[in-house]
């Protein structure tokens, strides 16, 4: 369907390949971001290849820099401008992926007559992806950070279609968000915490290390009042002792003292262990 529409070699190699993300020039707002993917779309529709090629090129380094958090609405701008990108390429596999994408997010979007006539074959392949490309796309959970979430296209369920383009964000805990990346439809789903697997590993050590925290200090402290009884005794005693008897209650006493400083050491070793597995 596109063959006979691709553009030049000269021209092809300037929208080629995913763009590296340049570092951030400064912070990014939703609007300046929406209207990146607006220029994408007019420039298609006014034949700009440079002009798409700016735009894709600009919307690609603003996103690690986003300040605001992506609504669907914009993601599905973002990702049709993607599309339209894909379609000068002649990638009709990508167009109809992104334009599933942007469907998935915003199903009653029309192209404007002014980007493409009906009857033209990008809205001819917009109109195809109302159904999915790939039947049966699999959905995987993006892993959020710990005590966070994720939000994938501006969804708050997390959940990326494989093989599909995604705008991921982040938040922490408090909800402030923390980072923004973009995925291309051949790169693995991100996971920017541990998996649930490893939590549950996680807390079961911290259980196991607590109670065996617990288990030593209260040993410690038992040893250490054994020792304050056996050294009351040497103080009590109103008459002469036998030096054997003496002896025994030496004996006794460094062993009950030397057992509550071990104790207290472990204590304090798996004390250690469990603020740093914390």
């Amino acid at each position: 369907m596109l063959a006979a529409l691709t553009l030049p070699l000269t021209l092809l190699v300037l929208l080629s390949g995913q763009a590296e993300a340049a570092p951030c020039p400064g912070p990014t707002l939703l609007d300046d971001f929406e209207a990146h993917a607006r220029a994408g779309e007019r420039a298609f529709a006014a034949m700009d290849l440079p002009g798409l090629t700016r735009a894709r090129q600009e919307a690609l380094d603003g996103l690690p820099c986003l300040q605001e958090r992506v609504t669907p609405p914009v993601a599905a701008e973002f990702h049709r401008m993607m599309a339209m990108a894909a379609f000068t390429q002649g990638d009709e596999k990508q167009v109809r992926a992104e334009f599933h994408a942007a469907r998935r997010l915003d199903p009653g979007h029309l192209i404007p007559a002014a980007v493409a006539p009906a009857g033209h074959p990008l809205t001819q392949l917009y109109e195809a992806a109302v159904e999915d490309p790939e039947a049966g796309r699999a959905l995987e959970p993006v892993i959020p950070p710990i005590g966070g979430m994720a939000a994938v296209d501006g969804a708050d369920n997390g959940l990326r279609a494989v093989g599909l383009s995604a705008i991921i964000q982040t938040f922490g805990p408090e909800g402030s968000l923390e980072r923004t990346v973009f995925v291309m439809p051949t790169e693995p789903t991100p996971a920017f915490g541990p998996l649930p697997l490893e939590l549950a590993q996680r807390k079961r050590r911290r259980l196991v290390l607590g109670i065996s925290a617990g288990v030593s200090g209260l040993a410690a402290g038992g040893l250490w009042a054994g020792g304050l009884v056996t050294e009351a005794q040497f103080s009590d005693l109103a008459e002469p002792v036998d030096d054997q008897d003496l002896r025994a209650l030496r004996v006794r006493n460094n062993a009950l003292m030397t057992g509550a400083y071990s104790a207290a050491a472990i204590t304090a070793g798996l004390g250690g262990a469990l603020v740093w597995l914390w």
